[in-house]
């Protein structure tokens, strides 16, 4: 296979993916949050805020909303020019975090970035935490609160967005690729049957109280529909875009970051107490499919994204032959 066949491929799978699969074992509420095994300045280098984090805590009264990129994406790229900016606009500050390897490492490692990124902006406000995720990002911050008890506490909403819980079957050719040429750790994990769905939410036991859990789908989504299932995350509440807007083929999994009524679902579980309300929603957005977009920002994250196969290769390695063991907590 020509190296450029192979690269074209795995971005295009990566884009389609942005998975990660939820998971069947659960954290004992009792038992202590397991350790942090990444540096925490490396850590903290991740997190950027669009206020000093030291003057967050008179920044605004209203909870900071986190956001959680998708694979192959920074947080920036994903969110700075579509929600960050009509969030700021309703008095939001928000934050993001990076990934590792811009999310094709393994999964085990970049949720540690969520964990102190939570707990970072938690501690620095005095309030409770917003958490936004696009496809991977949003089976991160499952993970986080499925598997660190003292994460719930400090969360007020989660709201997923195109997020696989049960894996993908995208990510199935990857599977005879690593066995040769290895294959990014993330896209193992996102497979079906692979031990980080299972860990995830096998076993239906539902997500820990204290956050509102929402996740929000579109029946167009070539990587999140599997078998025609929308994707179940216990205990959280599900939206499809098109239990609102029926029979609208728009959006599809990628620009769910930029559909009006996908983001009206995350802004209304953020501005009320509870999950997002279907009945909330204005039903003349249906024909509105493209929401407020800053184009500031938007030139600032384009030469990112215009990059992206690129720093696909660079910053995915190094690949791996078989899925990163599940760490002893999740087993």
């Amino acid at each position: 296979m020509r190296l450029s066949s192979w690269l074209g491929g795995l971005a295009a799978t990566a884009l389609a993916l942005t998975v990660l699969p939820v998971s069947t074992a659960h954290a004992d509420a009792a038992a202590p949050s397991p350790p942090l095994e990444i540096p925490a300045a490396q850590l903290a280098e991740a997190l950027h805020c669009g206020t000093d984090l030291a003057d967050m805590r008179d920044a605004s009264d209203k909870p900071t909303v986190l956001f959680v990129p998708g694979t192959g994406l920074k947080g920036e790229e994903n969110y700075a020019w579509n929600y960050m900016a009509e969030l700021k606009k309703k008095g939001y500050e928000s934050c993001w975090v990076d990934s590792p390897g811009r999310g094709l490492r393994d999964m085990q490692e970049s949720v540690e970035y969520v964990v102190h990124a939570t707990r970072a902006i938690n501690e620095a406000t005095g309030r409770k935490v917003d958490l936004v995720g696009h496809s991977q990002g949003g089976l991160l911050t499952a993970w986080a609160l499925r598997f660190w008890p003292d994460l719930p506490e400090r969360v007020d909403d989660m709201v997923t967005l195109g997020s696989p819980f049960q894996g993908t079957r995208l990510a199935s050719p990857c599977r005879p690729i690593a066995e040769v040429a290895g294959c990014p750790a993330s896209v193992l994990q996102f497979a079906r049957d692979s031990n980080w769905t299972k860990a995830l939410g096998a076993d239906g036991t539902p997500m820990p109280a204290g956050p509102s859990y929402t996740t929000v789908f579109t029946y167009a989504d070539e990587s999140v529909i599997a078998d025609g299932q929308p994707p179940s995350l216990p205990g959280a509440h599900r939206i499809g875009v098109q239990d609102i807007c029926p029979g609208r083929p728009w959006p599809e999994h990628i620009t769910m970051v930029v559909d009006q009524v996908s983001y009206d679902l995350v802004a209304d579980a953020i501005e009320h107490s509870g999950p997002a309300d279907a009945g909330r929603v204005d039903r003349a957005h249906c024909t509105k499919l493209i929401m407020p977009l800053n184009s500031e920002e938007a030139v600032n994250a384009l030469p990112g994204l215009l990059n992206y196969p690129i720093e696909l290769l660079i910053h995915s390695q190094p690949w791996v032959k078989e899925e990163p063991a599940l760490r002893e907590y999740a087993r």
